[in-house]
């Protein structure tokens, strides 16, 4: 069996939040002019300090930030950032092991050519004699 309680608290909820308010006044009373002037203290830097954090992430009418750093403060920016930069690393590393690939050995045994020709000192003026075009005149 459920029961529904279609009964309003807003009456109940506003009699406690008036009683709460009242105890605080009761006490902000009490408190010493010490501790006041503590308070103040601590209220006016936490303002400052909002207000100078909002005036250096200003948005202009184009969209642009104001400052050139404030993308430091997003994380998706820097994640993106920061992904972006790896992609880059990794597809340099492996252009440079394929490069180191092509002088291995596996490439020596599987060119064209025998390996022994490569070592070869009289091979390499062979083959560009060989190369070499009749010159058209």
């Amino acid at each position: 069996m459920i029961t529904q309680d279609h009964t309003d608290h807003t009456a109940i909820e506003d009699s406690a939040a008036k009683e709460i308010a009242g105890l605080l006044d009761a006490r902000a009373q009490q408190l010493s002019m010490r501790t006041l002037q503590t308070l103040e203290q601590g209220r006016s830097r936490a303002v400052n300090a909002h207000a100078n954090k909002t005036a250096s992430h200003q948005v202009h009418a184009d969209g642009s930030l104001s400052s050139w750093l404030s993308w430091s403060a997003h994380p998706r920016a820097m994640s993106v950032g920061l992904l972006c930069a790896a992609l880059v690393v990794g597809l340099t590393l492996s252009q440079q092991i394929n490069q180191h690939h092509e002088n291995s050995d596996a490439f020596l045994l599987g060119a064209e050519l025998p390996p022994e020709a490569f070592v070869d000192r009289g091979f390499e003026p062979w083959l560009n004699a060989k190369l070499e075009l009749p010159s058209s005149q």
